[in-house]
């Protein structure tokens, strides 16, 4: 496999827990995904945390219950991040008419 082809599949497996989390965004999270380092650093935080969270829910240790809460807080903190990159994203409309629109 070549090293692009790699990265493809690198690029995949950051990216997939966040397209799942939020499948009518798919275009735009993977347009921000190519553009961004800051947004890939993000998607890589929110899969690592989440695979975090998963393993401390199954978890039987004394602290495995309040690891998983905060890993469930950290992934709702990491999931505001997402829709904001979304939101910043998305073009505004401020209500304007041009011309010949009613």
């Amino acid at each position: 496999m070549t090293s692009k082809g790699i990265r493809f599949l690198t690029d995949r497996v950051i990216l997939l827990p966040v397209l799942r989390r939020f499948p009518d965004d798919r275009p735009a999270l993977r347009r921000l995904f190519q553009e961004s380092s800051s947004f890939q650093a993000l998607c890589e935080d929110y899969r690592d945390c989440l695979a975090a969270f998963r393993h401390w829910q199954q978890a039987t240790s004394k602290e495995a219950p309040e690891l998983s809460r905060s890993y469930a807080e950290l992934l709702q903190e990491l999931e505001l991040e997402i829709r904001q990159y979304l939101a910043d994203d998305r073009p505004v409309d401020f209500g304007w008419k041009g011309q010949g629109e009613k």
